[in-house]
């Protein structure tokens, strides 16, 4: 078995964050996000690529989380990025207030980070 850490509940226990934490590097711990609907367990989201780790969950009303994630190994989004999931319409919510369905949020989220990644580098230049 797994060791499965619960990073938030919803306010009605509905709804839990949970990840299964694990080293990516030295010192580096990762916690690859996972949203389980507790009443029947199914999965409502969680990312294809064990690289992306929540560092913070938090519950905005009984069906809404927003996470903030980051990329191992961060280059490309050092701060992170924030979404906020609805998990009853299975959509998110990210940057100017932007609707998508989660099966698109992973590369969606990609998207932002070679953009980021682009724009930080052309910065430098």
């Amino acid at each position: 078995m797994s060791d499965i850490e619960i990073l938030s509940l919803s306010p009605d226990g509905r709804y839990q964050v949970q990840a299964v934490p694990w080293e990516a590097g030295n010192t580096h711990w990762l916690f690859p996000p996972q949203i389980i609907d507790t009443q029947n367990r199914d999965l409502v989201f969680g990312f294809e690529d064990r690289l992306w780790s929540a560092d913070l969950s938090t519950w905005v009303s009984p069906t809404r989380v927003e996470l903030k994630l980051r990329k191992y190994p961060g280059h490309r989004a050092p701060l992170g990025l924030t979404v906020i999931i609805e998990c009853a319409l299975r959509t998110a919510e990210y940057g100017d207030g932007t609707h998508i369905e989660l099966a698109r949020l992973e590369s969606t989220l990609e998207g932002m980070l070679d953009l980021l990644g682009f724009n930080h580098l052309s910065a430098g230049t």
